[in-house]
């Protein structure tokens, strides 16, 4: 198959024969995972991990990163595991493993018309004038909080957190009316904007100093991507770094016990082992006799 490699920040994205997208990135003591990516609309979809196995080591895996073109098929890009399937509680990973291709999924088409009012999962989404979206939710202390969403290829993103209103208001009753409204069904998925990356970003920095610009802060919010509510960004990046930290120490463990070079290290081990013994031996012998050494000398003093 003819094969066409991309570079997006760590990843290595393959295009097989225009069919087929997967993507390949480093782990610890020189092994790789794979797996499939899928293109919806002008986001690229990262799915989960399909195959792990041997690979470059770190350097190695950098170097030929460098030398591959950047990514440009899509202006963003997210994990397929933050994103959900709209009338369910479940994320896009069963539905995109139907898709056999790349050129499967397009964009739903979006009619938004009138005022109205939906329900999506614990959010009131509210279509007003000029077809602007918001979302309601209950924060914290029992308020409700609210602010802006867009949409971008089909996929509904939750801005952040804009407003909120003095008073606080039940959750129960807030539950109960939102069970009342119609399902939410104009686009076929949905998420949180911070999930959203754009695909130039992924270029790596040479210093934090880089990162804050006000004025490119200001050009972001103005190109509708808002910041993420600091309650449900927090919620989902301490759950990712958990699991990158867990399968990190699986992944290692399973190296460190199914390295081949123990066979040769044993008799090493062994033998270090006894020695050891021997030189503690050795020293507690010592100190034995030094121990009785000092005795007798007291004894005759006395």
């Amino acid at each position: 198959m003819n094969e066409i490699k991309y570079r997006l920040g760590d990843f290595i994205i393959i295009e097989h024969s225009g069919v087929l997208l997967t993507w390949v990135t480093h782990i610890a003591l020189g092994a790789q995972r794979s797996g499939r990516c899928f293109i919806v609309g002008n986001i690229l979809l990262i799915g989960s991990l399909d195959r792990e196995g041997d690979g470059f080591l770190k350097l190695e895996f950098n170097e030929h990163l460098k030398k591959l073109p950047t990514w440009d098929k899509t202006r963003y890009y997210c994990f397929a595991s933050s994103l959900r399937k709209v009338g369910t509680e479940q994320n896009l990973e069963s539905y995109l493993k139907e898709q056999l291709s790349i050129d499967k999924i397009g964009m739903e088409s979006v009619n938004i018309t009138g005022l109205s009012t939906f329900r999506l999962y614990r959010y009131k989404i509210n279509v007003g004038e000029n077809s602007i979206i918001s979302w309601q939710t209950i924060g914290e202390l029992d308020r409700t909080i609210g602010g802006r969403c867009f949409i971008e290829s089909g996929i509904l993103f939750i801005g952040p957190k804009e407003n909120e209103l003095e008073g606080a208001q039940s959750r129960k009753i807030f539950l109960n009316e939102l069970k009342l409204l119609p399902q939410w069904d104009k686009t076929f998925a949905w998420g949180h904007y911070r999930t959203l990356r754009i695909c130039e970003e992924s270029k790596e920095r040479k210093s934090y100093k880089a990162i804050w610009k006000p004025e490119y802060v200001k050009t972001y919010i103005t190109n509708n991507v808002p910041f993420l509510h600091r309650q449900e960004f927090r919620n989902e990046r301490n759950s990712e770094l958990k699991a990158s930290v867990f399968d990190w120490i699986k992944t290692t463990w399973h190296h460190i016990v199914d390295w081949k070079g123990w066979g040769r290290l044993a008799s090493l081990i062994i033998a270090g082992t006894f020695f050891g013994f021997r030189i503690f031996m050795f020293i507690i012998e010592k100190i034995v006799f030094l121990f009785q050494r000092i005795i007798e000398r007291f004894r005759k003093v006395h």
